[in-house]
């Protein structure tokens, strides 16, 4: 794993999370306005909704997806790749264990880690210790690269790469299978930290060979076109969280149209797929979206 950039240094050793925007602009920013999630959530347990919000969390779905592409090497044909993101784990009590056994039956050939394992913004002994039950019940079982999120701190990536998954800070790992390649590039936070250098990742790249970009989040998506992305894999907006009925978000925590905040989306002649994610951040609720566990099939079009 990379050595992460000054500018994400700097931000780890403030204390607390800085705000994403300042003056006037910041104050109506979901992400900067704790005081707001703080009156939603004591409205929503004087309603009696905050119970059934919570539940919901444990409400797993596999969203299986089937994208195919006329430059896939043969190789790869049928490459299932799993992504699992955005746990914030700490006061999710139970959820550790029942994501694992979600995940017991689900076939797959590669996991990704999508990032941001930590609830709050300084690591916990209890977030390194379910991330560790998760990541482990992965690893029994094959190849697992990682991210690092907008919540999660450098010690956290270093922690994971201890473990045994390939950590993916602006860089690339290549994997080879009959004599072709297919690279998965790695980058780091661009939403919070702002530390992603996609070109810094493909600089290594040797050839033209398919890349599936892996990040965070999908405000990555105007970086991409001139490193020729293939496909990008992303969370953090956790599809909404809280939307209305229909599945509709009110709010998306990212500088992206709605259309790139949940599912399978198209940018410029690049696929996308945006995960819905596990857990929850603000408020640990979910309505009208469900958490999700990803599984998505590589085809060959030819």
């Amino acid at each position: 794993m990379r050595p992460i950039s000054e500018k994400r240094i700097e931000l780890e050793r403030q204390t607390g999370k800085h705000k994403l925007r300042g003056g006037w602009k910041g104050l109506f920013r979901w992400e900067d306005m704790d005081w707001l999630e703080r009156q939603i959530e004591k409205g929503l347990r004087f309603c009696g909704f905050y119970r059934l919000g919570f539940r919901n969390l444990f409400d797993f779905c596999v969203e299986e997806a089937e994208l195919s592409f006329p430059n896939l090497p043969d190789a790869f044909d049928g490459l299932r790749l799993l992504w699992v993101s955005d746990f914030h784990i700490e006061p999710l009590d139970g959820l550790a264990e029942s994501l694992v056994e979600s995940l017991r039956p689900i076939r797959y050939d590669i996991a990704v880690l999508g990032g941001d394992y930590a609830f709050h913004y300084d690591l916990t002994e209890i977030a390194v210790e379910r991330t560790r039950q998760i990541t482990e019940t992965l690893l029994s079982r094959g190849a697992v690269y990682g991210l690092l999120g907008n919540h999660d701190r450098y010690e956290m990536g270093l922690l994971l790469e201890a473990w045994g998954v390939r950590m993916l800070v602006n860089e690339e790992a290549v994997l080879e299978k009959d004599g072709q390649t297919l690279s998965l590039v790695g980058i780091d936070d661009c939403h919070y930290y702002k530390s992603d250098d996609l070109a810094a990742a493909v600089a290594g790249l040797d050839g033209d060979p398919f890349r599936i970009l892996l990040s965070h989040s999908p405000e990555i998506i105007n970086k991409a076109l001139p490193c020729r992305i293939d496909l990008c894999v992303c969370g953090h907006t956790h599809g909404g969280q809280v939307c209305l009925p229909g599945g509709y978000p009110p709010v998306v925590c990212a500088s992206v149209p709605r259309r790139y905040a949940k599912g399978l989306w198209r940018h410029n002649g690049m696929t996308g797929y945006t995960s819905r994610g596990i857990g929850a951040s603000g408020i640990p609720v979910r309505f009208c979206c469900r958490p999700e566990i990803t599984l998505l099939n590589l085809r060959c079009l030819r």
